[in-house]
């Protein structure tokens, strides 16, 4: 009984599902263009460092408590008694300077080389409002453990943290959505 390549192949792409399909037709079997450089790399590498810090937050809100008196008194808890707990807050706390890093890389590009003309008008608006959340994710982490030192701050920790957890997070992820979207439809500079 012999069996032919093709009909190994489709056996094998009806068993994949919707899910497996769309991975491979979009990131799998896709062509890296020759010349790309590593400033070229710089959105998908933000990207990278986004899901690092989306990955060790997650983490961390299994142990940080937003109170006034507990926030910094639960880092050093994670940082000192909690398995691998240290790197993964070193992590977090480092990965954001490296994501702003590389989002103004991607945007610096972009803007010299112009790209940001038509049709990708829209991609550059909502890399800009990718970058100012960013940059209010930084904000907002930042003040995390230390906003019970400031007596004068009109929003409660509880706050921030829902903000910097969810609010931001989920607005992130929109715009990413509409940005991939938008590369999707219209294209890159390089082909890939």
């Amino acid at each position: 009984m012999s069996t032919k390549k093709s009909d190994v192949f489709l056996s094998k792409t009806e068993n994949k599902g919707i899910l497996g399909e769309f991975i491979e037709s979009n990131i799998t079997r896709r062509l890296i263009p020759k010349g790309l450089s590593w400033f070229g790399c710089m959105g998908g590498l933000s990207l990278l460092a986004f899901m690092i810090q989306l990955v060790t937050g997650i983490f961390l809100m299994f142990y940080f408590v937003p109170g006034e008196d507990e926030a910094i008194a639960s880092i050093q808890r994670v940082s000192h008694s909690v398995p691998y707990g240290w790197i993964i807050q070193r992590i977090h706390a480092v990965g954001p300077h490296i994501m702003i890093g590389l989002v103004f890389s991607h945007m610096l590009r972009i803007l010299f080389k112009g790209i940001y003309r038509h049709p990708r008008e829209l991609h550059w608006v909502s890399g800009a409002c990718l970058l100012i959340l960013t940059l209010l994710m930084y904000y907002t982490g930042m003040l995390l453990p230390f906003r019970n030192t400031n007596e004068h701050g009109n929003m409660p920790l509880t706050y921030l943290y829902a903000i910097h957890v969810a609010g931001i997070p989920l607005a992130m992820s929109l715009f990413m959505g509409m940005h991939f979207f938008m590369i999707r439809k219209t294209g890159i500079y390089e082909p890939l």
